[in-house]
């Protein structure tokens, strides 16, 4: 079913005129950064992202959320195929150190169609024992190639996070001239907001 034809339960009758001029100034808007953005993926620092949620009065993920989808998508059928038979594992071995954790980017794994990258992220402040890791964090990869990155799934607990992005097309055997980068990428705004009941009372039954 194309976008047109799409129906929006409960949305009908709630729309009214103040919510359209509205929605007119976003799309227009959006008309405009698209052209400026003459089909590059645009996205700002974090810092721009905190100091707009401060004064706008927004969450980051929120921020994250709309401008990540500002940008152009391209079609992602290479990730729905499958990837093809396993030709080798290729070494990467980049590591960071920022704001207590640790990334690296370990390997990849070569297949005919694309690459699967891990990270592994470890959390090194002395609380590490008593948090739970969440990176909303999506791989960039830049080089001579124009190259497509999806999430590919993760695993871990506590203060270590396995995370595995497939990269369109593989990555070349000598990364030389190839840069990587994460950069946020949140679902937070599309998850409902729930208030947080704690039941911590001593409870007798008689």
């Amino acid at each position: 079913m194309g976008w047109g034809r799409m129906p929006i339960r409960g949305m009908q009758n709630e729309y009214n005129d103040e919510a359209k001029q509205i929605d007119e100034q976003i799309l227009e808007l959006y008309r405009q950064r698209k052209a400026v953005s003459g089909g590059k993926g645009l996205f700002p620092d974090t810092d721009t992202i905190e100091e707009w949620a401060t004064r706008l009065e927004l969450q980051p993920g929120e921020i994250t959320f709309i401008l990540s989808n500002l940008n152009e998508a391209r079609p992602r059928r290479h990730f729905w195929e499958e990837p093809g038979a396993l030709l080798g594992v290729l070494p990467i071995m980049q590591t960071t150190l920022q704001d207590d954790a640790e990334y690296t980017l370990t390997h990849a794994l070569q297949h005919e169609k694309l690459s699967i990258v891990t990270l592994e992220i470890k959390y090194l402040k002395e609380t590490a024992g008593h948090v739970n890791v969440n990176a909303e964090l999506m791989l960039a990869v830049v080089g001579d190639t124009d190259y497509e990155v999806d999430g590919h799934g993760a695993r871990g607990g506590g203060a270590q996070l396995q995370m595995q992005f497939m990269v369109w097309p593989p990555l070349p055997e000598d990364l030389s001239f190839v840069e990587f980068s994460l950069v946020p990428a949140s679902n937070r705004f599309m998850r409902p907001i729930r208030e947080e009941v704690i039941l911590d009372k001593q409870i007798d039954f008689h």
